[in-house]
């Protein structure tokens, strides 16, 4: 079982990843972001380093959820990330029609040798508060782009998620503060369950 926590640029997504595999005993995969060896580019000049960027990032998660497909057949896997995280990015910053069509090509590919999630949480928050959070973590690179296009990426978030078709939970950010209550990963799990359980 592969249970996805998915959301926009701060929103929380690996803090909630790891308590939630702590509270249900799973293995955690985190995405391992920072060995893309254009990221710093990319974020330097979006326009000019899109391609490369994006490319490797769908590769980079691909080749982290390949290496997990039995594990998550036999037990429960807890991850930060899904490649359809690729697949909005990809849309927002690939500018020309050929690109994207590669991609959707090769995310297809890519889609086809990794295990799909039981189950996504979508982790929703508003742009200020995303905002907040990416100046807290003082991460160079992020705090030199633009707000509006962490906006145009939430909203894309929002979008992708209204639209997936699988088993999938919303949590409001805004609501739920795992940092000042760690109790509430037992929450989720619970909620986890009841979503994993339902047939209907």
């Amino acid at each position: 079982m592969y249970i996805a926590i998915e959301g926009c640029l701060g929103a929380g997504k690996s803090t909630v990843a790891r308590g939630l595999a702590e509270c249900r005993n799973s293995q955690l995969v985190l995405e391992n972001f920072e060995v893309n060896p254009f990221l710093s580019s990319f974020y330097a000049d979006p326009v000019a380093n899109a391609t490369e960027t994006e490319f490797a990032f769908l590769l980079l998660h691909y080749h982290q959820l390949k290496s997990h497909v039995a594990l998550a057949r036999e037990a429960e896997l807890v991850a930060d990330f899904h490649l359809g995280k690729d697949l909005i990015y990809a849309e927002l910053n690939l500018a020309d029609a050929r690109s994207k069509g590669l991609f959707r090509e090769l995310y297809e590919f890519c889609l086809d040798g990794t295990p799909q999630p039981g189950l996504i949480v979508f982790l929703s928050a508003d742009t200020d508060l995303l905002l907040e959070r990416i100046r807290w973590r003082q991460r160079e690179y992020e705090l030199a782009i633009d707000p509006a296009y962490y906006a145009k990426v939430n909203d894309a978030y929002e979008e992708f998620f209204r639209q997936y078709s699988g088993k999938k939970l919303r949590l409001s950010m805004s609501e739920w503060d795992f940092v000042k209550d760690p109790t509430l990963y037992t929450r989720l799990s619970l909620l986890v369950d009841r979503e994993l359980n339902f047939s209907g």
